[in-house]
């Protein structure tokens, strides 16, 4: 059997444990509303900066500065070609504004920190981090800019500063990034607190999401037969086209695995938070993201057989 089937499906069931223990949890109120909300913003100010740095901290190389210098404009690339994607679809199976929206984000931008970034170290280890942390550097870039414009009730303008604070990843790759092209090295020390932050990332990340699922109605979910295209689209379609094109000018296959890996992610969870804040019909945002991220466990194992 393929080996990388074998370790996304070890990593996949390891992950899924922390999801059940944070379903559990929310399910006998142990955690709630404010729980969550105080762990989400650990997560994205706190921990997934500390980690997306630290994976910066390895030797230059050339090749590599290449490789992610590209990893950038590729994924850009594919956020932007997948949310057209996503609005044909909407268009093509007249869905109404709030289904248009969200299909048309949820679609076009994965969830590469809440999912992504722990699947890529669970399974491709240390190496495979600084793809995913370009990766999310051109998310963070495009769906908080381009891709909020999405919805129809979102503010147009762009504000430096309300990225920043919406993403600290993105300070926290380019600082990275500096310390990579110039091998500056902080004293190990600090390092070794740094990293030891940033591993509470992956079990965190998997706790608030099943957290987020207990909130919701899977029965109501599973049974919309509307979201079968959207979500065939966004599991499958998307990351076996990816693959199939990337794998002709990617020489490198972890760079190539770790992008095809965060394309098959299931839509971001910044979908149902812009569908709450500007009134896009928040039950279909939530309904999408919840099939898709369920489902996910199964289509992304099946998905390494082709790689």
């Amino acid at each position: 059997m393929n080996e990388l089937f074998i370790a996304f499906s070890n990593s996949l069931i390891a992950l899924a444990i922390c999801l059940a223990a944070g379903f559990f949890c929310r399910k006998k109120r142990m955690l709630n509303e404010v729980h969550s909300s105080g762990m989400s913003t650990l997560l994205t100010r706190i921990t997934m900066p500390c980690m997306v740095f630290m994976s910066f901290m390895r030797p230059f190389s050339r090749e590599l500065l290449m490789e992610s210098i590209s990893t950038v404009v590729i994924t850009g690339v594919i956020f932007i070609i997948a949310g057209f994607a996503g609005l044909w679809l909407a268009k093509l199976m007249k869905a109404t504004p709030g289904e248009r929206q969200n299909w048309q984000f949820g679609i076009a931008y994965p969830n590469v920190g809440f999912m992504g970034i722990p699947i890529v170290l669970a399974v491709f280890g240390t190496d495979g981090l600084i793809y995913a942390a370009m990766t999310q550097a051109a998310f963070c870039i495009l769906a908080f800019t381009v891709g909020v414009r999405m919805y129809d009730d979102a503010p147009k303008g762009f504000k430096l500063k309300e990225l920043l604070v919406r993403s600290p990843a993105v300070p926290a790759t380019a600082i990275g990034f500096v310390f990579f092209l110039t091998g500056f090295r902080l004293p190990w020390a600090i390092e070794s607190g740094i990293d030891l932050i940033g591993g509470v990332t992956t079990p965190l990340s998997m706790i608030i999401i099943g957290a987020a699922l207990a909130q919701q109605s899977l029965k109501d979910s599973f049974t919309d037969v509307r979201l079968l295209p959207p979500v065939a689209l966004k599991l499958v379609v998307i990351p076996i086209i990816s693959l199939l094109i990337l794998r002709l000018f990617i020489p490198n296959p972890l760079m190539l695995s770790v992008i095809v890996t965060l394309m098959a992610m299931p839509p971001a969870a910044a979908t149902a938070i812009f569908a709450e804040e500007f009134k896009a019909d928040s039950l279909a945002a939530a309904k999408f993201v919840v099939v898709c991220t369920m489902l996910c466990l199964i289509t992304v194992p099946l998905i390494s057989l082709l790689l």
